[in-house]
């Protein structure tokens, strides 16, 4: 690959490091990308700079970084993918008989792409618009992207975090978020208990990466009124909400393909 240019260069070191699951040294590197010591230093160090390449402390290697997700993530504004993915979010409606949406992680939000709205009496009416930006710290989608992130990457976005309140519940306080996100990040879900809107609840799911089992890229979240439902009545439907999350990722893959 000695005559590739530097940019070809560049996205063969992240093709190879979002392939694989776990990080990357610099010989494993050079092995699965047959790119020279030299080039793949000085490609290696301006990813790093830029965000896209995350280099981890001591030995532990690299692996990509959250704006290199959001490269594949862009996958997600296509047309043809977001009238797939809300046919899989009619059908989460019709078995739940609650508003469902599909968000994202952009720059210091969560972002609505799409949302489907239930019919049923006494279903949520949540006037976000699609891309609009919501907080991460009180969202089921937000804190579910926060607890997935690289910890270098998390780090990053919890110090940028204004804490500010909207729903009666919002956390306000770093150290009551951290205990949040590891809770998150074990049970493999996220919950908004009346912290973005008071009256309102929901959970959030995560889409994988195809490629990668540990990287969240974007989320489904199931939202209710209390007055309508509760949050163990959400939680039941985390089985079927996790089935319509492996279909978008799917679709994702098939976005994605060269062939597609």
């Amino acid at each position: 690959m000695g005559s590739t240019p530097s940019a070809l260069r560049a996205l063969c070191i992240l093709e190879t490091l979002t392939n694989s699951t776990e990080p990357l040294t610099l010989t494993e590197l050079m092995h699965y990308s047959k790119i020279p010591k030299t080039s793949l230093l000085r490609n290696l160090s301006l990813l790093v700079q830029a965000g896209y390449v995350i280099r981890l402390p001591g030995q532990l290697g690299y692996t990509v970084g959250a704006r290199s997700l959001r490269l594949s993530v862009n996958a997600l504004r296509s047309s043809w993918f977001l009238n797939a993915a809300r046919k899989t979010l009619k059908r989460l409606v019709q078995s739940t008989s609650e508003a469902c949406n599909l968000t994202m992680l952009s720059e210091d939000s969560v972002q609505y792409l799409v949302r489907e709205d239930s019919n049923a009496p006494w279903s949520l009416r949540l006037h976000v618009q699609p891309n609009a930006p919501v907080p991460l710290h009180c969202t089921a989608s937000g804190k579910l992207f926060l607890a997935y992130l690289p910890y270098i990457e998390q780090k990053k976005y919890l110090n940028r975090l204004n804490f500010a309140t909207y729903g009666e519940n919002s956390i306000t306080d770093m150290q009551r978020l951290k205990t949040e996100l590891e809770s998150t990040r074990r049970q493999g879900f996220g919950v908004d208990n009346e912290e973005f809107v008071t009256g309102m609840i929901a959970i959030a799911v995560p889409i994988f990466a195809a490629t990668d089992s540990s990287q969240v890229i974007a989320a489904i979240a199931c939202h209710a009124v209390t007055a309508r439902t509760d949050l163990r009545k959400l939680l039941s439907y985390r089985a079927m909400m996790s089935q319509a999350a492996t279909e978008i990722s799917e679709l994702l893959a098939v976005t994605t393909s060269p062939q597609h």
